[in-house]
């Protein structure tokens, strides 16, 4: 098998020009042609200025008996010792050269550069990237010395331990006061949990399955993901698989080359390829067909596909993050979508509760898109800064929102558009709202979680017992008899079972 050798160019490579010692790479070339088990190539990276890689790369040539093809790459960090920086650039590198070179054998040199780039080395290649890994070191004779290095499991498993464990506690620290979950609204239980496992799934790199009805916000939480990941500096794609037309869908998500098709009229980079070294965001992935179901297992399993029209794989290091309103488990049972797919894209699953469901975040929601609301419409003419009444927000957080956080920001939207007073009162949002059939969610035609039904019969009780309240002015016999009750004594006691607001009438 070829064999691709990986390294930094440390300080005694550098000097080894000057200094007449071999310096670790030149050993290590050397000491795989003494043992006829030559490199085929070999790939440095360079943290010194470009005309010391230069040079020292002109020296190498001169020094070895083969003809080796010899590339590398100069990378400007701010500190030697700078993990966020190394990290994503050598990950980069092995995934380039894995896709450059996929039969050959890595072997990474631990000994060159600092231990931060020895921690990194030894991270990736026992979890993203496995290599042979080997080591050099010059003892008091002068003479250098290689050796194959093998990490144990064990090793392995409690370096990932504990940098998880770090990643975690360094999260806790901040939890709160992240950037990347400012634009997450909410102080409820469910929305606390939400943001705490998306915290902690963010930093481990897998697939995340977001749930949760239209509208409550999965791509913002998604991109909360991206950007507290260390993908965070590399491209975010978002993908609507619903929206993707059925003829052109697998080319859109794996990229075509010029003439596979009418109309292809050049290659075409697929989403999955854009978003090499970032994060994939796949929204209503329920809506994917079996066929493309199949091939994205394919690509989850292996990273690497075929565009339309080519025979030559193409790697691509993305994250997943896949979203659906849908019951994905009914989908499995009726046969329309795959289940070891589903257990692919659920490593990490978080549930976005419905508004309807979030207690007092309806409130701060609102606050929030009213002030957001205020801030785009400043430079309107005649537009003067709004806020909500009490009722407002009273009759707000009576509303069921089947349209979630989408419907409640383009209620106050209209609201805010239409009315000309400072206030928002309960009536310039009724008077905004879009009217839905009242049995779209009262009636519903499955049962695909559990439910409340007390929760329900106080919910639709309160409802009409308002209505009633406000057609009579807050008389209860007159409200009794619409409701059909027998006397003002039976609404009082509906009133005082269901915690009916009558001061809101």
């Amino acid at each position: 098998m070829k064999k691709n050798l990986i390294s930094w160019i440390g300080k005694h490579d550098i000097n080894a020009k000057e200094s007449g010692q071999l310096g670790p790479v030149l050993a290590a070339i050397l000491d795989a042609e003494d043992k006829n088990s030559p490199y085929d190539a070999i790939h440095l990276l360079c943290n010194y200025p470009s005309e010391s890689l230069h040079s020292y790369v002109i020296w190498l040539k001169e020094q070895t008996y083969r003809e080796v093809p010899i590339t590398s790459c100069q990378v400007p960090l701010s500190s030697p010792m700078a993990y966020e920086e190394i990290y994503p650039v050598v990950s980069n590198q092995l995934s380039q050269l894995q896709a450059t070179y996929p039969d050959y054998q890595r072997v990474v040199h631990l000994s060159p550069g600092t231990p931060a780039m020895t921690a990194i080395w030894v991270l990736l290649v026992k979890t993203k990237y496995p290599s042979v890994c080997i080591e050099s070191w010059r003892d008091s004779t002068g003479i250098q010395h290689v050796h194959n290095r093998e990490l144990p499991f064990q090793i392995s498993a409690e370096f990932t331990l504990e940098a998880i464990k770090n990643a975690s506690f360094r999260l806790e620290q901040i939890e709160g006061s992240s950037p990347s979950f400012e634009g997450i609204t909410g102080n409820s239980k469910a929305m606390q949990t939400v943001q705490e496992r998306a915290k902690k799934m963010a930093v481990r790199d897998v697939s995340v399955l977001v749930l949760g009805e239209t509208g409550t916000g999965k791509e913002v939480l998604a991109k909360a993901i991206h950007n507290a990941s260390l993908r965070q500096n590399s491209r975010f794609v978002a993908v609507n698989c619903g929206a993707l037309p059925e003829d052109l869908a697998e080319s859109l998500l794996f990229g075509h080359k010029k003439g596979a098709f009418t109309g292809a009229h050049k290659d075409h980079a697929g989403f999955f390829e854009q978003a090499d070294g970032g994060t994939l965001f796949l929204d209503e992935i329920g809506e994917l067909s079996p066929l493309l179901q199949t091939k994205l297992l394919r690509v989850l399993q292996e990273k690497e596909f075929t565009p339309v029209g080519s025979e030559k794989l193409i790697r691509s290091d993305f994250r997943l993050i896949s979203a659906t309103h849908q019951n994905l488990t009914d989908l499995i049972e009726e046969g329309r979508f795959r289940e070891d797919l589903f257990y692919r894209l659920a490593i990490g699953i978080i549930k976005l509760p419905p508004v309807r469901d979030r207690g007092d975040d309806i409130s701060l929601l609102a606050n929030t898109m009213l002030h957001q609301i205020n801030e785009e419409l400043a430079d309107q003419p005649d537009y003067c800064k709004k806020t909500l009444t009490s009722k407002g927000h009273a009759f707000i957080a009576r509303q069921p929102w089947l349209g979630n956080v989408r419907e409640l920001n383009a209620s106050l939207l209209r609201a805010a558009i239409w009315t000309d007073s400072a206030q928002i009162c309960e009536h310039d949002i009724e008077a905004s709202l879009i009217s839905r059939r009242a049995n779209t969610q009262l009636l519903p035609n499955h049962l695909h979680e559990s439910v409340d039904l007390s929760d329900v019969v106080g919910k639709v009780a309160g409802h009409y017992i308002s209505l009633a309240l406000k057609e009579t002015h807050g008389n209860k016999a007159a409200a009794a008899r619409l409701l059909g009750f027998n006397s003002s004594q039976v609404l009082t006691n509906w009133i005082t079972k269901y915690s009916v607001d009558e001061s809101s009438q």
